[in-house]
């Protein structure tokens, strides 16, 4: 394994030398060029952003051809997604986490998607978007961002932003590929504006049988899902529109009914499971006057789950609701700006079937009604000062306030360094207040704070990158408590981490990019224990890219080292769990304008891993992997641009 590490490593380092000469807007998700909103909810250079951002761009999307938003994020430096799937969208219980912690709020066009009752949080609604013709870029913000998203967003937020069509312009894409165990996929894109009128629509048919893992075992992972988005929209003049945003997502799946068997997915019986989801919204944004904008959402997000529906006694049946709105008022002059507002939540669970009838939890629900203001002060040239609060009032908890500073110095227009404290607190959800089993109404919400110290840097015209610190303290910890079969509040928890990003351009063709990241979690047997097999110690991020003007090529790597893992009952742990490495790269070739043929492969090396790790069971005496992943496999593809 080490020797396949050094191997890809050293061909990066291969590639110095030479001039630079590729768009900013092309590069990897470390580069400092750009603009970013996701920071302080008002647009703003990346490197004057007092926060640590990753963006992965449209281009990044269309060369490497990402099936979804949880693989296009997976490679972001201290993004740690596990699915129990090859791919997430079989199942419900993938997980996501961002310096360390599984509270993350996600976002559309600045929207939350994020469901209360919903037992997994966000990286389910992440590989269920699959319409990606339509993302402008994502911006992934790591750290506490509980005064402008909502005081749960303890690790950070993902903020999906779709693409604005060119005035004058109409554009379609077709793209058609095939893959290996009997994979598929059918997307029609278009987007439009004309006389003021702006449009995007997709559409897309996805296909998937069952694969093998590399030591050859066939894992079940039936697929059929369909999707479809459009926004519509109106721009009113003096930088006011109104738009209308819908998206749907459906599928059939089939998954194992043990997936943690001792060779990896191995169980041959064959549970079903369907999904039906749905989210539209709709915004209003206007300038009030040269200084006053106002930005106005109303949403409405649907979740239903399906899981081993034909069992009688083992299946799931869970349909979610989420709705809300926000105000947002955003104030600027030569040194203040200062953005406030109102957000406004209910979550519900009108139907929860669960193994062979209805859950307690059914009918819940909770609300949470909130009020936010935030300065970014510039105090001269080189200081500034974000002080922020939010005030939230949970229907089951009552009131909370979650303060925040940040103190930035911008030492010239390349160097930028910031220091800041934000607090967070987190309800817990309806699952584990109300669930008839797993549920304690008992439960206290979690909360605390993260310092993080952060450097963004532009050294010369073709190296730039980002360093940064942060120590999380969480109490009242929500953890499953295993020997319990129930949620608890289990103490506190400490997360040290710190990130290194480099981006480098090397010629006029080449760029290379590389990240490491340290996350190190600190707390008693329960906690940690719900966190076995999750949280890699070290992880190395290694990109390449190739462009010209007919063909491109990338190859991203990514290597995890010290991941915690269950130890059987011997107390040995296979170096396999802890360590692993995947290459993946694609090819993109452009014979004609209108036409690209594109390639990819996956898992290079053809390496055994699991997203999740392992954990330990004494009812099997020995340790179990979760879900290995899929081998090596390949794509093959045409997109047609009109």
């Amino acid at each position: 394994m080490n020797r396949k590490i050094m191997a890809a490593s050293l061909a990066v380092l291969s590639l110095s030398g030479g001039a630079f000469c590729v768009e900013a807007s092309d590069m990897p998700v470390y580069t400092l060029d750009g603009i970013v909103v996701t920071a302080s909810r008002v647009p703003e250079k990346k490197i004057d952003s007092n926060a640590d951002v990753s963006v992965v761009t449209a281009k990044e999307i269309e060369e490497k051809h990402y099936d979804d938003v949880s693989e296009a994020v997976r490679h972001v430096p201290g993004v740690i997604i596990s699915n129990s799937s090859g791919n997430g969208q079989n199942y419900n219980s993938n997980k996501l986490y961002i310096n360390g912690s599984d509270k993350v709020v996600l976002l559309i066009d600045g929207v939350r998607m994020n469901t209360n009752g919903l037992t997994t949080g966000s990286a389910v609604t992440l590989a269920q978007h699959v319409n990606m013709g339509s993302i402008e870029r994502i911006e992934v913000l790591k750290g506490a961002a509980s005064t402008l998203y909502g005081s749960d967003a303890q690790g950070g937020v993902i903020n999906i932003i779709t693409k604005s069509p060119q005035e004058g312009k109409v554009n379609t894409s077709l793209t058609i590929s095939g893959a290996s165990y009997k994979g598929a996929k059918y997307s029609l894109y278009n987007e439009g504006n004309i006389d003021g009128y702006f449009w995007s629509i997709e559409a897309q048919k996805e296909l998937q049988g069952d694969y093998k893992d590399a030591h050859d075992h066939k894992v079940i992972n039936d697929l059929d899902a369909k999707s479809y988005q459009f926004k519509f929209g109106k721009n009113l003049g003096d930088d006011s529109s109104v738009a209308l945003y819908y998206s749907k997502y459906k599928s059939d799946y089939q998954r194992p009914d043990q997936p943690y068997m001792h060779v990896g997915a191995g169980d041959k019986t064959v549970d079903y499971g369907k999904k039906d989801n749905d989210s539209i919204n709709l915004q209003y944004k206007s300038k009030i006057n040269e200084h006053l904008t106002n930005h106005f959402t109303i949403y409405r997000n649907r979740t239903e789950f399906q899981d081993n529906y034909k069992s009688l006694y083992s299946s799931w049946l869970m349909r979610m609701k989420s709705s809300g709105m926000t105000d947002q008022l955003t104030w600027k002059n030569e040194n203040h700006t200062v953005t406030g507002g109102v957000d406004y939540y209910k979550d519900e669970l009108p139907e929860f079937y669960s193994y062979g009838s209805r859950d307690a939890a059914e009918g819940k629900h909770i609300s949470d009604t909130a009020f936010y203001i935030q300065d970014v002060w510039n105090i001269d040239n080189h200081w500034n000062l974000t002080p922020g609060i939010r005030y939230d009032h949970n229907s089951r908890f009552g009131g909370h306030t979650t303060p925040a500073l940040t103190v930035g110095y911008k030492q010239d227009d390349k160097t930028n360094y910031y220091l800041g404290y934000k607090e967070f607190f987190v309800a817990p959800d309806l699952y584990q207040l109300y669930d008839f089993g797993a549920g304690n109404k008992d439960l206290n919400p979690q909360e605390g704070g993260t310092w993080q110290f952060g450097i963004n840097k532009i050294f010369d015209d073709t190296l730039s990158g980002t360093f940064n610190v942060y120590h999380t303290h969480a109490k009242n910890m929500i953890v499953y408590a295993s020997d319990a079969y129930k949620y608890t509040n289990s103490g506190s928890v400490d997360t040290d981490g710190a990130g290194l990003q480099l981006t480098k351009q090397i010629g006029n063709h080449w760029a290379a990019a590389i990240g490491y990241t340290y996350t190190h979690v600190e707390g008693n047997e329960s906690t940690k224990s719900n966190l076995n097999g999750f949280l890699p110690k070290h992880t190395l991020d290694i990109g390449v890219s190739y462009r010209n003007s007919k063909f491109d090529a990338n190859m991203t790597g990514r290597a995890v080292f010290g991941r915690e893992a269950g130890k059987n009952y011997q107390g040995e742990v296979p170096s396999r769990y802890k360590n692993y490495n995947v290459w993946d790269a694609s090819f993109n070739y452009k014979p004609v304008p209108y036409a690209k043929v594109f390639f990819k492969i996956n898992n290079i090396f053809n390496e055994y891993y699991c997203d999740v790790g392992t954990f330990s069971s004494s009812a099997y005496g020995e340790t179990h992997d979760w879900y290995s992943m899929p081998g090596r496999n390949y794509q093959v593809g045409v997109t047609f641009q009109f």
